[in-house]
């Protein structure tokens, strides 16, 4: 069953939006042209931005990109829900409705859109989940997996190999995963948990996939650094470093990710955690990659601001220094009009902590946050 409609014209953006400027651009030349918030050209596509002083001059002030004319029907984070859901059926669903083209339209459908809004992709999904849990999880494993695939200078169709891997990684065992979600992991389920890695790698043979770099990011994607993993107790450069890398982000993914019975735990609690225990299980550049471009405040981290307004950062920071966020409570805890964004580099607005969602927030419309 081919669900192609869904999965189509999800590259358009809608209308005057805002943009977090990506520090990765020194260097390179704009891909699109920049606004001012009154819709006043501040730097046109094409041109080259030389250095870091640039950046910093262009990245200090609110910057807006303009959507294509009468693409306002089209909204990257509704597509987002959309695709996941028919993911989540698909992936639930009798093993004969599986395809290798059918999960490689999937995985370049979710592509597509990192392509489009790569801070709406990292940041959205934790603030308002757009699939299961258990589907949640390999969604930002995948968003997580294809930033560190860019920086390390993969090729697309490697990417793409490594997206398909992070959106299967976890298929045959959805039953298991949703009980781990809910707390209430066995001493049974062990033996069902180190055999999934290979059970996975199995039904995606028998649904015609052949790209070798997918099926071994599945099958090692849980094989640590000294050994201690599984299912096949493989060490070192003996791990594909494309599994190496997945296995970075599901490991920060499965830290970061509310459970039932836990808030998400902080990037900081996270990155401490990676850097401590599991330390000699994971690729330690890697996991230092990792934190380097995404930092501590991450894309869907709720903070109180020295106002005390509540707010949610919504992009990538230059080497971990995140200078704006967007207000959505303000100091009473009411809905602002509008969602504002705030300058962090003021004391005014200046980060006090880091806050968890509260079920006695009004309701919140979370795609205005990243300008949808």
């Amino acid at each position: 069953m081919i669900l192609r409609p869904v999965l189509v014209s999800c590259v358009e953006l809608i209308l005057l939006r805002p943009i977090q400027l990506d520090p990765a651009l020194i260097g390179q030349t704009l891909p699109c042209d920049l606004y001012s918030e009154s819709g006043v050209l501040l730097a046109g596509a094409g041109m080259l931005l030389a250095d870091a002083a640039q950046y910093e001059r262009l990245a200090l002030r609110p910057l807006f990109q303009q959507a294509a004319p009468g693409s306002d029907s089209i909204r990257p984070l509704q597509r987002l829900h959309d695709i996941a859901a028919h993911t989540a059926k698909l992936l639930a669903g009798p093993e004969a409705g599986l395809s290798e083209e059918e999960l490689r339209l999937l995985a370049r459908a979710f592509l597509t859109l990192y392509r489009v809004d790569p801070n709406a992709c990292l940041g959205y999904p934790r603030v308002a989940p757009v699939a299961p849990p258990w589907l949640n999880h390999s969604l930002n494993a995948l968003f997580i997996s294809v930033l560190l695939a860019d920086h390390l200078e993969f090729s697309e169709a490697q990417t793409e190999s490594l997206a398909a891997a992070a959106l299967t990684m976890n298929m045959t065992d959805i039953a298991l995963h949703e009980r781990i979600h809910n707390g209430l992991f066995a001493n049974s389920d062990w033996t069902q948990l180190r055999r999934h890695p290979t059970d996975a790698t199995n039904l995606l043979a028998r649904a015609g996939v052949t790209d070798l770099d997918w099926l071994i990011s599945v099958q090692q994607h849980h094989e640590n650094m000294d050994g201690s993993g599984y299912p096949a107790n493989l060490t070192g450069a003996q791990i594909s470093l494309a599994a190496r890398v997945l296995h970075v982000a599901d490991v920060y993914c499965s830290k970061i990710s509310a459970r039932s019975y836990r808030p998400p735990k902080s990037a900081r609690l996270a990155f401490k955690t990676l850097f401590s225990s599991e330390r000699t299980q994971i690729d330690m550049q890697i996991a230092s990659l990792l934190l380097r471009r995404i930092g501590l405040l991450t894309p869907g981290t709720l903070v109180q601001l020295s106002n005390r307004e509540t707010a949610c950062i919504t992009g990538l920071g230059r080497n971990g220094q995140v200078l704006f966020a967007i207000s959505f409570l303000d100091a009473r805890g009411n809905a602002l009009e509008s969602p504002r964004e705030r300058n962090l580099t003021s004391r005014f607005y200046a980060i006090r902590y880091p806050v968890d969602a509260d079920p006695v927030w009004p309701k919140i419309n979370w795609p205005t946050l990243w300008g949808y």
